[in-house]
């Protein structure tokens, strides 16, 4: 990281500690793109009890019969997750700079009360049906809406996800006082921008304010070339996954390659010598794979997102009965729509054209520059 050359004490408040790969990385990313713009700035350590509840059990019984029944079909991987749940550990030490840990929202204005500016976001932290919010009370939302804060308040890149007029009234007053807004979708933007009657950026998801070469050389990701493989990253639950193995295994014998596949809330004994089940990995662990990977298949945002980072062929899987704006916005931007499916089934017929790649960066180049302005703009303004 960079020398910080600002007087300014500046924390940020994220989903930094779900066991979830996008969370993890989008929390380094904007930690790490603001050192490079020269600030300092520490993660405030709010760690949820339902968050925990939510990730750290092996078998959850909090959630009902289903969820149990999901998680104890998992048994078989019982130590491989064990050791995924402590290579996660390790990256929060590893790779934050955190501040004590707290569960309340009450603790977490305090610590905010030590910092002159909060930047709130990335990821859903505005969204009640976030998974660590779904089943939570209104008010454990209250720190990323950095309610009581005195300081300048600067949001980033946050997403509201599939929210409706309704719930949307719970956080418009508090969304009033953010000295900056912007948020990862345009909809979002234009949506809020229409509620509060003022100017509301739209700006990229914090994985793409670090270039590819930088997300290899700060996280030290290692270029293999002694096997070719697939990656696939489903964040489906059971019923999908028992869909889409057949169908890995066929892209997988067309392409003449094995399959690394990650599934954290699924698994299905699927006897196939093409397809490894890869439970263990960890953040660093996943993003080797991505590096490494000749194709990415994923139904997940964040893995769609790294993936055009990365400049990887991959198709996007979004399901025509649950519309994922996160995914068809960017990528909608970004021209890229073509390499959504709404079918696994249709992923083997398909072929891989080569994706300009050049092009493409081009326009994230672009889109990360104003990012990056918006950032620093909102921190000295």
């Amino acid at each position: 990281m960079k020398t910080n050359k600002s007087t300014k004490k500046l924390s940020i408040i994220t989903y930094h500690s779900a066991y979830n790969f996008g969370s993890v990385l989008q929390a380094y990313a904007t930690q790490q793109a603001l050192a490079d713009l020269g600030y300092s700035a520490e993660l405030i350590n709010y760690r949820m009890i339902e968050q925990k509840n939510f990730y750290y059990p092996l078998y959850r019984t909090k959630y009902g019969i289903k969820t149990w029944v999901k998680d104890s079909i998992q048994l078989p991987c019982r130590t491989k997750r064990i050791e995924r749940r402590e290579r996660f550990e390790k990256f929060f030490s590893d790779y934050f700079m955190l501040t004590p840990e707290i569960s309340e929202p009450e603790d977490a204005l305090v610590q905010m009360s030590n910092y002159d500016t909060v930047i709130s976001g990335s990821d859903q932290i505005w969204n009640k049906h976030s998974c660590e919010l779904e089943n939570n009370d209104w008010r454990y939302m209250e720190p990323y809406l950095l309610k009581g804060f005195k300081g300048k308040k600067i949001s980033y890149a946050s997403s509201i996800r599939n929210m409706t007029d309704s719930e949307l009234r719970n956080i418009l007053p508090e969304l009033c006082n953010f000295d900056a807004l912007a948020f990862r979708e345009s909809d979002s933007s234009n949506k809020i921008e229409s509620l509060i009657n003022r100017h509301v950026e739209t700006v990229l998801d914090p994985t793409f304010l670090l270039k590819k070469n930088e997300w290899i050389e700060s996280l030290k990701l290692e270029k293999k070339n002694d096997e070719k493989f697939i990656l696939a990253y489903f964040l489906c639950g059971l019923n999908q996954l028992i869909e889409i193995l057949p169908n890995l295994s066929k892209l997988a014998q067309k392409l003449n390659c094995k399959v690394k596949l990650v599934s954290p809330f699924a698994y299905v004994p699927y006897f196939n010598k093409r397809i490894e089940y890869h439970p263990e990995f960890g953040p660093l662990e996943f993003l080797n794979a991505l590096h490494n990977a000749e194709v990415v298949v994923t139904d997940s945002y964040h893995g769609t997102v790294l993936s055009v980072n990365f400049g990887k062929a991959f198709y996007s899987i979004c399901r025509s009965d649950v519309p994922d704006n996160r995914k068809t916005d960017i990528l909608a931007r970004l021209g890229l729509l073509n390499r959504t499916v709404d079918n696994i089934k249709k992923v083997p017929e398909l072929e891989w054209p080569e994706i300009d790649y050049m092009a493409i960066y081009k326009k994230i180049d672009s889109m990360r520059l104003h990012s990056l302005n918006y950032l620093k703009t909102a921190i000295e303004g």
